[in-house]
């Protein structure tokens, strides 16, 4: 059987399209090594060809084995959880609206509530499964045009919620909250660029930092170092930009010692009221919640008491906490509070089983993502899972009453748009990296020479004719 003949029988066995590229690719691959072997071993040219065909095995079983290896895997344990704590999210919002209308009634739940919280999480949900059948790898193709893109966009939002800023803090937010999905195409960009590539991702990675902490977004700016600093790690650690991983290992380092510099720099400055006086304000209400009982540790301080007291049932039933609704605070019950209204209505038993299916999930999620194959997968899978896991982490802190800060996007359980499509896309992304995990392939470092025309490339050859006589 001759080698084109072999390729094409073995590719009609493997139904994606996608798999069948990635895989006759290693397979030539193979061929020609073994066709390199046959030739050193004093073979010529045409018979070293026909054996390392001889020796692939019949094409038909091959490919056969190969389809039932390389094919779409869906994450089913994944989406099962995801919509068992999106029932969890709009259950509890159903049951927060009907406790704080005035007066309670179902009917205005149905009426007001109960459309736009379907809604919403129903389009989260199908912008999950949609985006589970992209192939993620024009993410990495284009890392620095997405970049661009979304700074422009960034500086356009921001300067636009200057003026709008009680009503944008929330979608600006999630807006900065997705920048690590770029900072791993990023990353992908710039592999086997040794140190030089790590720095690149770096400063880039500062310049957004910086435009953060400017826009006031500092619960953005503190999720984007906890995501992007172990992201940052695991791309030296996989050594996905080749070269000396002990001197990229000092760079990173260094860079996060100074920034920590920087940190209690401005802490000091704040503690003399010259700037950044919300971060201190904080810091102290999260440490001495007693000192600003008027204020910023009001809330702490309530919280603290609920669970030290025991006033949770284990198996629910309570009214929400009085306190929360008396404070004029009762539309956080349906995003920031969620968990704490779960502990209320639902009881102890069921905001632990809810806290745990959370860190569950984006535990899971990070795991599968390290083990993938495909590195620009592995590092948008790890940029998605670590997102979800430092918000989840945030958002357990804050209902037990150890939050720094309170502008956070908690995953599928809290109420609204902007939650909705965030979370969406995380998650999305997450289950296209996992169902994608057999049948995407690696891209090259630099495209093939040449001009492309469709599918296929074509080089020109300029070759001196010998004169005539």
């Amino acid at each position: 059987m001759e080698y084109k003949e072999y390729l094409d029988t073995l590719g009609e066995q493997i139904q994606d399209p996608r798999a069948r590229r990635m895989v006759l690719g290693e397979i030539r691959g193979h061929m020609e090594e073994q066709r390199a072997a046959c030739e050193a071993g004093g073979m010529g040219p045409e018979e070293a060809l026909a054996e390392s065909v001889r020796q692939m095995g019949d094409p038909a079983e091959v490919g056969a084995r190969l389809n039932r290896i390389h094919r779409p895997s869906v994450p089913l344990g994944l989406i099962g959880l995801a919509m068992a704590l999106t029932a969890a999210g709009i259950l509890t919002q159903l049951f927060v609206f009907y406790q704080i209308a005035d007066p309670p009634s179902w009917t205005k739940v149905w009426l007001y509530y109960g459309p736009r919280t379907l809604f919403y999480n129903l389009l989260g949900l199908a912008l999950m499964l949609g985006l589970m059948y992209l192939d993620y790898g024009f993410i990495g193709r284009h890392a620095y045009l997405w970049y661009g893109l979304y700074m422009a966009l960034l500086v356009c939002v921001s300067f636009w919620a200057s003026n709008h800023s009680h009503r944008m803090r929330y979608p600006l937010y999630y807006i900065f909250s997705l920048y690590p999905v770029l900072l791993a195409a990023l990353l992908y960009r710039n592999r086997r660029q040794g140190c030089g590539g790590l720095a690149r991702c770096m400063a880039l990675t500062l310049v957004f930092l910086a435009w953060a902490l400017c826009s006031g977004q500092y619960a953005a700016c503190g999720e984007a170092v906890l995501v992007c600093g172990p992201l940052l790690a695991v791309a030296v650690a996989r050594n996905i930009f080749g070269g000396n991983r002990r001197l990229q290992a000092a760079l990173l380092s260094g860079t996060a010692l100074a920034c920590a510099a920087l940190g209690i720099i401005s802490l000091a400055l704040a503690g003399s009221g010259r700037t950044f006086n919300y971060a201190l304000v904080r810091l102290a209400a999260l440490l001495r919640p007693e000192s600003a009982a008027g204020g910023a540790g009001y809330t702490i301080l309530r919280q603290r008491e609920l669970l030290g007291a025991g006033q949770y049932s284990l198996w629910g039933g309570t009214e929400l906490p009085a306190w929360m609704v008396d404070r004029g605070i009762e539309w956080n019950l349906a995003d920031t509070y969620v968990l704490s209204a779960v502990f209320s209505l639902f009881g102890v038993i069921a905001g632990a089983a809810v806290a745990g299916g959370l860190l569950f999930f984006a535990g899971r999620a990070l795991r599968l993502s390290l083990r993938q194959r495909n590195r620009l997968g592995m590092l948008l899978g790890s940029a998605c899972a670590l997102g979800l896991l430092v918000r989840s982490v945030t958002f357990i802190a804050i209902n037990l009453g150890y939050g720094l800060y309170y502008t956070t996007g908690i995953p599928f359980l809290a109420y609204g748009l902007g939650n909705a499509v965030s979370n969406g896309l995380l998650v999305g992304l997450l289950l296209c990296v996992c169902r994608n995990s057999a049948i995407l392939g690696e891209e090259e470092a630099s495209p093939a020479k040449g001009f492309g025309l469709g599918k296929h490339r074509y080089r020109l050859r300029l070759e001196k004719l010998p004169e005539e006589n």
